[in-house]
């Protein structure tokens, strides 16, 4: 049977005749009618919500990502199995509860062999370069061979006890270089399941403005 305003055509009815025809064709209809009713009349305007709730979103993370500051990047040669909840533990360790800081870990270039024998890729080697030239990591986990390679650019590499304090180093001499920490030893790398078969040296390069906090990873690995 039709309505009141079935009788008349839609193009001619007022804005306030077609909510009260949407409502009395709503109302003869079964719950699955409504919704697949409520979906198909309306999916544009559903569409164009959702698209604006996402927008909004996406322009408040842009926002937020202005706010964030990197206070420590450690870059991990052959770190592929650490797992990232490594520095969660150390902005813990720092009482450094602030949403805002960024603590980067970087476990993306890798020797063939775990002790650095072995070769590295085209790709490998250049995004190490790129780390080190473009002043983008403040510290390097890493084989001897990687160590050996630093160390020989006068100046590169922060001497430790400029770091850490003659102290710290006297206490845990056996495992200090000049310019290197031996930390292969660190439970708290194990912990969080780094694997290594031979030596692991970090190394804090000169032109990082975060030696700071580098100087406190040292002793949250060691201590």
């Amino acid at each position: 049977m039709d309505t009141k305003f079935q009788k008349k055509h839609e193009s001619d009815m007022t804005k306030k005749e077609k909510r009260e025809l949407e409502r009395e064709k709503l109302a003869s209809m079964d719950r699955k009618g409504k919704a697949e009713y409520i979906l198909g009349y309306y999916k544009f305007h559903i569409l164009g919500i959702v698209g604006l709730v996402l927008f909004a979103v996406g322009i408040v993370k842009w926002i937020g990502s202005f706010q964030d500051e990197t206070m420590l990047y450690a870059s991990v040669i052959n770190g592929r199995g650490l797992e990232e909840e490594l520095m969660e533990h150390f902005q813990a360790y720092l009482g450094d509860m602030d949403p805002h800081h960024k603590f980067i870990l970087d476990t993306s270039v890798a020797f063939s062999n775990e002790d650095g024998s072995g070769g590295m890729d085209y790709a490998g080697q250049m995004k190490m370069t790129t780390l080190v030239g473009a002043a983008t990591t403040d510290l390097f986990i890493c084989p001897q061979s990687v160590y050996q390679q630093y160390s020989q650019e006068p100046g590169l590499l922060v001497p430790v006890e400029e770091m850490v304090g003659e102290e710290f180093v006297a206490a845990h001499k056996e495992i200090f270089e000049k310019d290197a920490v031996r930390v292969e030893g660190s439970e708290v790398l194990e912990k969080y399941g780094y694997q290594n078969s031979g030596p692991a040296y970090l190394i804090v390069f000169g032109y990082s403005r975060r030696q700071e906090v580098a100087a406190d990873f040292i002793r949250f690995l060691v201590e």
